[in-house]
């Protein structure tokens, strides 16, 4: 995952500088700098935003990070006409959970509906400090080609930070015991059996010796969220098995972002993968 590009971390007016120490122990394990983005209003503004921010990231990084302000009516769209030069973008979100419906914030979200790279989203329950080299790296899988897209760059990430890579699935307690009523133990067997395969197939594929486990409750997102507790990273697809045409709506990845004390790196499968779910 080495690259000359650097992290993207995008900050606003309230100067929340939790993805900017993120990406600071991020970058050496990648290879990359930071550079950090701010969105004005009006091009007079820039000057002041640059200078502020400067002022916050005194000291903070071995290496000062490359600070832009720039103004745009669309903080979403300038984000993402900045993202081509830069190898992920890393950035915080509200994760507003409404009712009935997923949410990561409208700039979060408006990002990681345009790209196909991934994104490193940094929920409210993110604080720090940061558990990057050495630690480890959950990867939810639902069975779903949409919900396996993010395993490269999980694999990827993990070589990078010489993390202990966890292929995970969440089952449901009381449908399992209903299905095994019927089926015997073959259910939880099957299930099993498919992270196994997954874990396998990454270790044969990049030599990467991937552990696995079958996570058990009826909220996958708690389940994922209670076994990456308290330093396991997460990488997760945005959209699996739930066929719903709106990726964020009610979507697992909506409720780890949010609940996570971690970041979260999302990547979002292309269309014609989207398609085929």
């Amino acid at each position: 995952m080495t690259t000359s590009q650097p992290i993207l971390v995008p900050v606003d007016d309230r100067v929340d500088l939790r993805a900017v120490d993120f990406a600071f122990r991020l970058a050496p394990a990648i290879g990359a700098g930071v550079r950090v983005l701010s969105v004005v209003s009006d091009r007079s503004r820039a000057a002041d935003r640059e200078s502020a921010l400067l002022a916050a990231l005194h000291d903070r990084g071995d290496a000062p990070p490359e600070v832009q302000a720039v103004a745009h009516h669309d903080v979403a769209a300038a984000i993402i006409e900045a993202s081509p030069a830069a190898s992920t973008v890393c950035m915080t979100t509200a994760a507003t959970l409404r009712p009935h419906e997923g949410h990561f914030g409208s700039i979060a979200e408006a990002v990681v509906r345009a790209l196909t790279r991934p994104v490193i989203l940094l929920g409210p329950q993110v604080r720090g400090p940061f558990a990057t080299v050495g630690g480890r790296l959950i990867l939810p899988v639902d069975g779903s080609v949409a919900g396996e897209y993010v395993v490269s760059s999980a694999t990827a990430l993990a070589a990078a930070l010489q993390a202990e890579l966890w292929v995970v699935t969440v089952v449901d307690a009381r449908q399992e015991r209903r299905v095994a009523e019927v089926a015997g133990n073959e259910y939880g067997a099957v299930e099993t059996g498919y992270v196994r395969r997954v874990a396998k197939s990454i270790t044969d594929e990049t030599g990467i010796a991937a552990q696995f486990e079958v996570l058990h409750g009826p909220d996958p997102a708690s389940a994922i969220i209670d076994f990456a507790h308290p330093d396991g990273l997460i990488a997760m697809s945005t959209h699996g098995r739930t066929g719903l045409a709106r990726i964020f709506a009610g979507s697992v990845t909506t409720h780890v972002v949010a609940g996570a004390e971690q970041p979260v790196m999302v990547v979002r499968p292309p269309g014609h993968v989207l398609a085929g779910e």
